[in-house]
């Protein structure tokens, strides 16, 4: 894997990529099978930003019907094709969302019964869900989907770099902050590239670059806190939420019973909407281990500091799902771009374009969306 030229005549490439998450690796993918030459250009020694940081669950379900539903799925197949080959462990065993009343069994009621056939999912009855080895004492139902694929982020990104590297002749360059693109110049603080064009893939950085192009709509940044817990001797095929995820996927907009739902959660807990709680419960590895989150806490900047509260939720729910007691190994902080619509796509210079997703969805969204700018922008 070539990191640092040593010659100005190697600092030549087709695309210049800042940003070496999931959404700048994405568009190397997308511009090397169209025969381009591209180097990526990140600032850490490694991905270290949102895309390793989430639950590493490439969630169909979720997305809005219309575009972002299509990108989903376009990006499950990329997936499909390129975990295998890069060596990462993987599976696709879908989603079960559980509902632990009859407030969120209607949701599910009413999303089968209106956009069931869209999606693909199916109702699962209580002795369906126990199958799965939850405890059913309060379950009414779930609600199925086949379309999600897990994998685990922070070895799935370094992979797929070396994959990128090794197979398709990506040049990263780590360790390099890219300070200023007028292309043909790339002028980075490890030396100058040329290149014919550049997209800037640079995550909840969206002002050391093209600032202007980030400002309308406004951005801001949304963290997220998140836990890893010790394998409970469960083996969970597919990746688990409740009813209470229907208020954070846009799938689920616009459904008359969220109105029921939002009443019922602010009565008993304000915190639950005020933090954005919801919760997901995904086993990775071969170690299975749990990955269990999260809230969501928008500003314009955000702040390093955990909320024990907010943890103690999320355990609390994981454990009340699962019918057991959890051992908590590590917790950190998320951030990722949040700002309306599903994604930010603008010309930032000539040659130049801004790429961001805004609002936590990379992982499900990112190949199918560089598929889409890559023609756009290569046209």
């Amino acid at each position: 894997m070539s990191m640092t030229p040593s010659a100005a005549s190697q600092r030549r490439c087709d695309i210049a990529i800042v940003g070496a998450g999931i959404v700048g690796l994405a568009h190397a993918l997308a511009a090397v099978k169209r025969g381009y030459t591209v180097t990526v250009f990140e600032r850490d020694s490694q991905p270290l930003g949102a895309s390793i940081r989430n639950f590493g669950l490439g969630l169909v379900l979720g997305q809005a019907q219309g575009e972002m539903h299509a990108l989903a799925q376009a990006s499950r197949e990329i997936w499909l094709d390129v975990l295998p080959q890069a060596g990462c462990w993987h599976k696709a065993c879908g989603s079960v969302t559980v509902a632990r009343n009859p407030v969120e069994q209607a949701v599910l009621d009413e999303f089968q019964a209106l956009r069931g056939d869209t999606y693909g999912t199916r109702l699962l009855s209580r002795t369906a869900v126990a199958a799965f080895g939850l405890p059913i004492g309060q379950v009414t139902g779930a609600l199925h989907s086949g379309d999600e694929i897990a994998f685990e982020s922070r070895v799935a990104l370094p992979r797929l770099v070396a994959w990128l590297a090794e197979v398709h002749g990506v040049e990263f360059v780590f360790g390099a902050q890219v300070n200023a693109i007028e292309l043909p110049t790339v002028t980075t603080s490890r030396g100058v590239w040329h290149a014919e064009r550049a997209f800037v893939c640079a995550g909840h950085d969206f002002q050391t670059l093209f600032a202007d192009a980030y400002a309308e709509p406004p951005l801001q940044r949304c963290a997220l806190q998140m836990l890893r817990v010790a394998n409970p001797g469960l083996t969970l095929g597919p990746a688990f939420m409740t009813g209470m995820s229907t208020l954070r996927y846009d799938s689920f907009a616009g459904l008359e019973t969220l109105a029921a739902l939002r009443r019922q959660l602010d009565d008993a807990d304000p915190v639950w909407l005020m933090e954005g709680i919801h919760l997901i419960v995904q086993q990775v590895g071969e170690s299975g281990e749990l990955l269990i989150g999260d809230s969501h806490r928008y500003a314009e900047s955000v702040g390093p500091f955990g909320s024990e509260a907010i943890d103690r939720r999320l355990l609390q729910l994981a454990e009340s799902l699962l019918g057991r007691r959890l051992t908590v190994i590590e917790r950190w902080q998320g951030v990722y771009a949040s700002g309306p619509g599903g994604y930010l796509v603008k010309p930032a210079a000539p040659g130049v374009t801004a790429v961001a997703i805004t609002c936590g969805i990379g992982m499900s969204v990112a190949f199918g969306l560089a598929e889409q700018v890559l023609d756009a922008a290569l046209a």
